[in-house]
């Protein structure tokens, strides 16, 4: 099982990324190369070089091109050793710009890199398998987009080389972003904009006594908002009368609270709900009321957003399942 990514992210290097954010200084030119001066002197003869070109008999087999190194093997399809090498240099750079030391991560960052390179790989055959392309022409509007973007700094080759790309290696790598953009819009067009949501209010305390008080309280027609603010420990609620807004299935980080909220019908206040910590063994207990529910209301971004990249590392996660990996590097440990 593969160490998991936040899509890619944060591990790649993305081209146009780099590109737009940390421009450095460029190469330089190649010189070219002086031959020494092997004029005769008038007094000798001059000296004829004759080369030797060697020959191959007809019964002999030429020897086979050595095979690169690799550093994992995606359903057959190689990730190069150098290929891996030049990402990691590349990374590290990166983060050397934002004045981060990439040796102090305590998970390590050469295997993520590894495994980013894999997954784009994953994604890549995928999108060819559904036909999905980046035509020529397309790539080519967009990498002049790039060029374009300069204006009055560095030009674009001086970046590529201060960053360790050829244009070919860069352009390369740009489609593959490109390809994973349209598979992503692809993988999340089912995701919903609008889904079932509930609005409550809520107490949380720590003492069970309280809790059972503030609950009997409730049923003789005491003001929800008003124990809220009093005893409520939730300090970012509590002086809006413990009011959590609306929110969808998978939002709150208490589950057990979701899960009775969405039980409750309009106006209806939850018995009280226990959840014991299993680190500290502390026992919270939260009391909840149904103020409204929407069936079909929009999406926050956040919420939207952490929607779409479930579906898509769901969809990764079945794709590294169903696929052969050989980790070369795991293997050398």
């Amino acid at each position: 099982m593969m160490k998991k990514n936040s899509y890619l992210l944060n591990i790649l290097v993305i081209p146009a990324l780099i590109f737009l954010t940390a421009c450095s200084d460029g190469g330089s030119e190649e010189e070219g190369v002086v031959l020494p001066d092997t004029s005769p002197a008038e007094s000798e003869s001059p000296i004829v070089v004759e080369t030797i070109q060697p020959t191959i008999a007809p019964t002999e087999v030429p020897l086979p091109t050595p095979t690169p190194e690799r550093a994992a093997l995606v359903n057959g399809q190689p990730i190069l050793l150098k290929e891996y090498e030049e990402e990691l240099a590349r990374y590290e750079l990166a983060t050397a710009e934002l004045g981060i030391d990439p040796d102090k991560n305590e998970n390590g960052y050469r295997d993520p890199v590894l495994y980013a390179l894999i997954e784009r790989e994953l994604i890549r055959q995928a999108a060819a398998e559904q036909g999905i392309t980046i035509s020529p022409d397309t790539l080519t509007l967009k990498m002049n987009g790039l060029r374009e973007s300069t204006g009055e700094q560095r030009s674009f080759d001086e970046w590529l080389a201060a960053n360790l790309w050829t244009e070919e290696e860069f352009q390369k790598a740009f489609e593959a972003e490109l390809i994973v953009e349209k598979m992503v819009a692809v993988i999340t067009a089912d995701v919903p904009t609008a889904m079932e949501q509930v609005h409550v209010l809520y107490i949380q305390i720590d003492d069970s006594d309280l809790a059972q008080s503030l609950l009997g309280q409730l049923k003789d027609g005491g003001d929800f908002a008003d124990l809220a603010n009093r005893y409520s420990l939730d300090q970012a609620t509590a002086p809006y009368g413990g009011d959590l807004g609306f929110f969808a299935r998978g939002s709150l980080l208490v589950p057990e609270v979701e899960t009775a909220a969405f039980k409750l019908q309009l106006d209806e206040i939850s018995d009280i709900i226990s959840v014991s910590d299993p680190d500290s063994g502390l026992t919270t207990y939260y009391i909840v009321k149904l103020v409204e529910r929407d069936p079909s209301r929009m999406l926050g971004a956040d919420l939207r957003q952490r929607l779409l990249q479930e579906a898509f590392d769901n969809w990764l996660e079945e794709q590294e399942m169903g696929a052969t990996i050989i980790n070369y590097l795991e293997e050398d440990q």
